[in-house]
């Protein structure tokens, strides 16, 4: 399962002030230190979740200085990483995983948690893709149930799929940037069987300001399994 102050549709909305700020005010820049956006044509692609501006120099220079130790193996340096994150995020070094980028995560769990002899994945329509994609590639059924209209993820209907192995909750949604409820969500958890795992994509929670919002990761302690 998996703080900038801002929601994904306020981030558009003020995107859009922005822009049309930049149009009635063009003297209107970015800070003079930052670079020209490295894409092409300088177009910023905002849907590809990329950095246009490239590597800080501080991330550079840190790159630069592990060179030296790009050949040897990483899993003897994942622990103090692991023990910063138990701590940032009040769990246990146990319940921690590393993954290059979430894709990898998502792809772990869809192996394990789903396939012909495991069960199905449960999962919203629209909803981050990856993970039906490695689903069907272990050979298990994808169930995409669409979302409600706000917006938010079905769970009653989620719930109700039957020889279910993984139900995939991402939230807040990619790529529909909305939210379903905390009490929506708790309530699913608790009622939902302990046989069934349930993973909770919380890639965007920095942007989600709603108070009717929070991250499952403080329920870990009362559903540790």
């Amino acid at each position: 399962m998996n703080n900038i102050s801002i929601s994904r549709r306020r981030f558009a909305q003020l995107l859009g002030v922005g822009a049309a700020a930049a149009v009635a005010r063009p003297q209107l820049s970015l800070a003079a230190d930052l670079p020209e956006p490295m894409t092409p044509d300088g177009v910023v692609r905002i849907s590809y979740n990329e950095n246009p501006y490239g590597p800080s120099p501080k991330a550079l220079r840190a790159m630069t200085d592990a060179f030296n130790l790009s050949n040897r193996y990483p899993i003897e340096r994942n622990d103090p990483l692991i023990e910063a994150l138990a701590k940032l995020n009040g769990v246990n070094p146990d319940q921690i995983i590393l993954g290059d980028g979430s894709d990898e995560i998502l792809k772990l769990c869809a192996e394990t948690f789903t396939g012909a002899s495991v069960g199905k994945l449960v999962a919203a329509d629209p909803v981050f893709e990856s993970i039906l994609s490695h689903a069907r590639v272990n050979g298990a059924e994808a169930v995409k149930i669409p979302l409600t209209g706000s917006f938010s993820h079905d769970l009653p209907r989620m719930g109700s799929v039957k020889d279910t192995g993984l139900i995939y909750i991402c939230n807040p949604n990619n790529p529909t940037a909305s939210i379903t409820p905390k009490k929506e969500v708790r309530d699913f958890i608790t009622k939902t069987s302990p046989k069934v795992t349930i993973l909770v994509d919380e890639a965007y929670f920095h942007y989600a300001d709603s108070e009717d919002y929070e991250s499952v990761v403080p329920l870990i302690k009362d559903h540790p399994t």
